[in-house]
């Protein structure tokens, strides 16, 4: 019994270091580091093509003096406008065949008769794809800092500091989500196509009803608490009918708010993907 125990943290390592190397060696890998690597260079152009524009941006707002902190943080929060959006196409690319992979290409035949347990493997692969993802990302949240710099020589740290981490965060919970969207299906394109589906219409189409009908978001849904990766920059929210307006950053309530969403889809996804997958047969 303890042999077996002090056995499962090699385990989970070799089980992590494979499945990282088949991240990082994949096409799927590459095609989301040259959409990073684009998206950055538009970003940087623009950035600094168009940094007057900050003030206009500001301006409709508050017509009150605007100073070089404040440009700094409305140039983070417009780079982190489109950052939400890039964890979810990678969590995608790397989590929705991460179960529904192993059935449609008969790996699970292999894997399945392994001496080493289903949730060491389900860990392992989540880790992996965590990985993978937060390397992506870092690489756009790194430029946004260094054009920020660049821009304005100055950046606030704290926000930017904060942003990050809700930015991991959010990207457990997204890959989380994707994963037990995957543990459902046998067949990769179902699994692709879902999280698409859910994330950006299901949960848009909840929102611009709720908006219309009470003139608020609504805080339960993962793509709204993904937005606080923004709004610790300025609190400015332009996904509802009847915006919220501060260029101060996000509340703390607020920024709590966000986080107990995204840890519940986290919590919640991983349990659901853990009990599926372990109920998984080789088909």
């Amino acid at each position: 019994m303890i042999s077996w125990v002090s056995s499962m943290p090699n385990k989970f390592s070799v089980a992590f270091s494979y499945y990282f190397k088949n991240y990082y060696r994949s096409k799927s890998f590459y095609l989301m580091l040259a959409l990073i690597i684009i998206i950055s260079g538009i970003m940087s152009y623009f950035s600094f093509r168009y940094q007057s524009k900050i003030n206009t941006f500001l301006d409709r707002f508050d017509s009150t003096t605007i100073t070089t902190s404040l440009k700094s943080r409305a140039l983070d929060y417009i780079w982190s406008f489109v950052l939400v959006d890039i964890p979810v196409y990678a969590a995608v690319f790397f989590g929705s065949p991460s179960i529904s992979s192993e059935i449609e290409d008969r790996t699970a035949f292999h894997i399945f008769s392994l001496p080493v347990g289903r949730m060491t493997i389900l860990s392992a692969k989540y880790a992996a794809a965590y990985a993978a993802t937060v390397l992506i990302s870092l690489i756009y949240i790194i430029l946004e800092a260094i054009i920020t710099i660049r821009i304005y020589g100055t950046i606030d740290m704290s926000s930017y500091l904060l942003s990050l981490m809700l930015t991991l965060i959010f990207i457990a919970s997204v890959l989380a989500f994707t994963f037990f969207i995957s543990s459902i299906f046998n067949r990769n394109i179902y699994a692709y196509i879902t999280v698409l589906i859910i994330y950006f219409l299901v949960f848009n189409a909840v929102d611009v009803i709720t908006s219309l009908l009470y003139s608020t978001t609504s805080p339960f849904l993962l793509n709204n608490a993904a937005n606080i990766i923004m709004e610790v920059f300025v609190n400015i929210n332009l996904f509802t009918f009847s915006p919220t307006i501060s260029l101060s950053p996000a509340s703390a309530s607020k920024i709590f708010l966000a986080v107990a969403v995204m840890i519940i889809y986290l919590v919640a996804s991983l349990a659901a993907a853990t009990v599926l997958f372990e109920n998984k047969e080789a088909k």
